[in-house]
């Protein structure tokens, strides 16, 4: 009966990290379209202060910026920190973007998981909807988390019993 059990366990642990392991690709994916709505954003708010720089400081923005950094009233320091601010997270975007989208899959992967905008994340997390992709990376996402995660059950299960397991020696 423990076995049954036990193989009811496994088969919905199996099913359960399955789904999930193919949500990846899709989470990606709209993390991607997130990514690129925050970065369209940026830039068209940046290119507003370079139609201003443009016009009055001969096209260069460093130098509106600079200028702004060394006025005396407050109010235009804050507007030069904030062009700063803009054009810096306009290149960290785009840096960004290009990473996770002009890369392999695994590479992907990776990019998203140790270079993880946690403020595009939690939005993309917010309005995530669920979808199963058929494309072959979600299907060997899913099924390599799925694997994985029922051999590290097992393990975990042999290494909780290991220590309560009988020894059949023989005592004098």
């Amino acid at each position: 009966m423990l076995t049954v059990f036990n193989n009811i366990i496994d088969r919905c642990f199996f099913t359960v990290t399955f789904i999930l392991g193919v949500q990846l690709p899709e989470f990606m994916q709209q993390y991607q379209q997130r990514l690129g709505g925050h970065l369209a954003e940026a830039q068209s708010q940046l290119a507003q202060f370079e139609l201003i720089a443009q016009q009055h400081f001969e096209g260069s923005l460093i130098t509106m910026i600079a200028r702004y950094k060394e006025n005396t009233e407050a109010s235009i320091i804050s507007t030069g920190e904030l062009i700063e601010h803009l054009s810096l997270r306009v290149d960290y975007l785009a840096n960004h973007l290009t990473q996770i989208s002009q890369s392999d899959y695994l590479n992907s992967v990776y990019q998203i998981i140790w270079h993880l905008d946690k403020q595009i994340a939690s939005g993309t997390a917010e309005n995530f909807s669920m979808a199963i992709p058929l494309e072959l990376n979600a299907i060997a996402t899913g099924a390599t988390l799925a694997i994985g995660g029922l051999i590290l059950k097992e393990l975990t299960v042999l290494l909780v019993k290991y220590p309560f397991k009988k020894t059949n020696a023989v005592t004098p």
